[in-house]
């Protein structure tokens, strides 16, 4: 408002309704409802909470090797966690897999990890073409608007608006790709550790070996 001399409130209400009304209604044009409310419960705990780290995968794969250790493989396979990763790769070492088996589970997690990240990231990077392109569209409609008296930073509000919400939508797209990241270390940890454990179930080399896959700096 400074910036653009505008003295009312409503002269920037108006467009910033119009902007995130016009963006809502494209994306349930385009994405499911089902969609977009995958996307959005991904943003919160990854876009905004930031994730899990993956250390934490590794200090579950610790107490797990602990675990064969005293009880054994049937041991491994009673474990319980709220992380399906965690329990599939408990039952892997249970059942005794092989290698053939723990790299086919581990293609299929990347996988799954990819399609899943892509059609949440897909949602808000429309939400930031669609905002800019509706910020234009009201901006050219207040330009040739024949209403007489509007003040010239009046019209490039519906765009300065739009631009605002892309650049938040890209700041969120930046966040969910950085912990796309992790989670990829993590499923790598998770799968490699169970292989680990199967040969060689000695806490400190299980330590230090999954130590290396993890990228100074995630």
């Amino acid at each position: 408002m400074f910036l653009s001399g505008t003295e009312r409130l409503v002269d920037v209400v108006q467009p910033v309704i119009v902007v995130f009304g016009g963006a809502l209604a494209s994306l349930l044009l385009t994405f499911s409802t089902a969609h977009i409310g995958q996307a959005l419960q991904l943003a919160l705990v990854r876009g905004i909470r930031g994730g899990t780290a993956p250390e934490a995968m590794i200090k579950a794969m610790l107490k797990i090797c602990e675990v064969s250790r005293r009880e054994g493989l049937l041991g491994v396979a009673e474990i319980r966690s709220n992380s399906d990763q965690v329990e599939e790769v408990c039952h892997l070492i249970g059942d005794a897999s092989d290698d053939l088996a723990i790299q086919y589970a581990l293609d299929r997690r990347v996988a799954s990890e990819k399609r899943h990240h892509q059609m949440s990231a897909d949602v808000f990077v429309f939400t930031a073409i669609y905002a800019v392109l509706i910020g234009m569209l009201g901006s050219l409609l207040l330009y040739v608007s024949p209403v007489q008296g509007l003040p010239g930073g009046t019209v490039v509000l519906p765009f300065v608006c739009g631009i605002s919400l892309a650049i938040l939508m890209c700041i969120l797209v930046g966040r969910l790709r950085s912990s796309h990241l992790r989670e990829l270390v993590m499923v790598e940890v998770a799968y490699q550790g169970a292989t680990i454990i199967l040969e060689d179930n000695n806490v400190q080399r299980l330590r230090s070996r999954l130590g290396l896959l993890v990228t100074s700096g995630l």
